[in-house]
């Protein structure tokens, strides 16, 4: 009992941070950005190009992205090896924890006023006003509650996440025809290809055509032929730390540039116009796309650099083990439930970053938790809010030996709370990943493309697309009678 309590109290200081800071913004929404986010310095006047803009891109070389992997451990032998290291990991991280550490106490006693703040329903408004400054979210809320989570439209439900965090200042009207264009785009490359879009296979070669490399639009509007920059990924504010929007598919559709967030979403919503099937995966900090191929197999796509992937690569980012892929945590395809739900993680975030925790936070927290209690994010914005209320607990208590916690109730069962909040963490098998890691995997990737099984899969599609593309002439010259 007391080495499992002493372990859990050290814990509270290496929960994972990754939404950590969403939850204590406390209303102060940050909007800063780099030059090529220029189009948001002013939310009143967000905009996308139109099609014969759309050849004037900021773009930039993706050969800066260097470095190489191993992959010649099977999946299966490699999660176990990965298992057995984050266990060690773990251990080094509490037994680090154990030795004294100088501002200790104070790191304590900031939390304890975090968990203060946290308390506060309505921070430092009222009522009124604070219903006022929040009532975009609420009513979009209202629009998100009243969709289907089994079958709705990933494009509606993308733009009400994004434009509630603008301010309600981006039209719907243009925000669909820039996806549009997108897909218009998809059709022309299909046609110049010899391709009919009616399968699945085709369309989704044809979407990946738009992050592999420029292609040639025609301006219907204009008659020009305008070139499109291939969509890039962007690693100036990546994971939206500056800026939330550096995220968003609004900032990847007027820039050209998006993130593991942003380009995948992008993606199912121009397969949601053009009715083809492609299902967003997860890893560790990361998402890219699913979709089957001629023969009935999944594929991965990396919408990062416009690569297929093999899942041992996808494996290998050092924080997946086995317990997370046995629980469909990582490397599999989200139910449009787990969408979803996924959606309304991003929008709770969105608002967190804004307004910090609230009521009105909480609530959508238990909803994403009803529609999928494993939602990841969902589940870690709890814990950081249950770490933060114990610690404050804790403090209040004057900050007793763990083996003498039971005796102050309050603060028990605020470090039991907490500790169930992690162990759900856990038991799903998350590893929270390191920026370093996370950066020198994404390295990896310009080598990857480089590997013989990364070759092989390529030139297995490539096959597939010659054979529609021979059954589509057997068709044109099939006599008639």
């Amino acid at each position: 009992m007391k080495r499992t309590l002493l372990i859990y109290f050290c814990r509270i200081l290496h929960l994972p941070f990754l939404l950590l800071a969403t939850i204590v913004s406390f209303g102060q929404p940050i909007y800063k950005f780099n030059p090529v986010d220029e189009f948001v310095r002013d939310h009143s006047k967000v905009a996308f190009p139109a099609p014969a803009q759309l050849g004037s891109f900021y773009n930039s070389d993706f050969s800066v992205i260097q470095g190489s992997f191993n992959l010649h451990n099977s999946s299966r032998s490699m999660l176990e090896l990965v298992d057995d290291n984050i266990q060690q990991q773990n251990r080094r991280l509490i037994e680090e924890d154990l030795a004294p550490s100088p501002g200790r106490s104070i790191e304590h006693g900031k939390n304890a006023e975090i968990e203060m703040d946290l308390n506060e329903d309505v921070p430092e408004l009222g009522r009124t006003e604070w219903l006022k400054k929040t009532a975009v979210y609420r009513r979009t809320f209202d629009d998100l509650l009243s969709l289907n989570p089994d079958s709705f439209s990933i494009t509606r439900a993308e733009y009400d996440i994004e434009n509630a965090y603008l301010d309600n200042k981006v039209p719907y009207d243009k925000f669909l025809e820039a996806v549009k264009t997108r897909a218009s785009l998809v059709k022309q490359i299909l046609k110049r290809s010899g391709l009919k879009p009616n399968s699945d296979l085709a369309l989704n070669y044809g979407i990946q055509q738009l992050y592999r490399h420029a292609n040639i639009f025609y301006d219907r509007a204009t008659r020009r032929r305008i070139s499109i920059p291939a969509l890039m990924y962007d690693f100036n504010d990546y994971n939206g730390e500056r800026d939330l929007v550096s995220v968003y598919t609004v900032k990847l559709l007027a820039t050209g540039k998006g993130q593991c967030l942003s380009l995948p979403r992008l993606y199912l919503m121009i397969a949601e116009q053009l009715g083809a099937k492609a299902w967003l995966s997860l890893a560790p900090q990361h998402s890219y796309i699913q979709f089957i191929d001629g023969k009935g197999r999944l594929m991965n796509f990396e919408t990062t650099n416009g690569n297929l992937a093999s899942t041992s690569w996808l494996a290998q980012s050092g924080f997946i083990n086995a317990r997370a892929v046995k629980n469909r945590l990582y490397l599999d395809t989200l139910s449009q439930r787990q969408l979803y739900a996924q959606c309304l993680a991003d929008f709770l975030v969105g608002y967190l970053r804004k307004f910090g925790y609230d009521g009105f936070a909480d609530q959508v927290k238990q909803r994403i938790l009803i529609v999928n209690p494993h939602n990841v994010q969902a589940l870690i914005i709890d814990a950081n809010l249950k770490k933060q209320i114990a610690l404050g607990a804790i403090a209040a208590a004057g900050r007793p030996k763990p083996e003498d916690l039971p005796k102050y109730p309050e603060a028990y069962r605020s470090y039991l709370d907490m500790k169930d909040a992690m162990d759900k963490i856990d038991d799903l098998g998350y590893q929270d990943m390191p920026e370093a890691a996370y950066k020198k995997w994404l390295r990896s990737m310009e080598q990857e493309k480089k590997k013989q099984a990364n070759q092989e899969l390529r030139a297995r599609m490539q096959r597939q697309i010659d054979q529609l593309k021979l059954s589509k002439l057997s068709l044109q010259h099939r006599p008639k009678g």
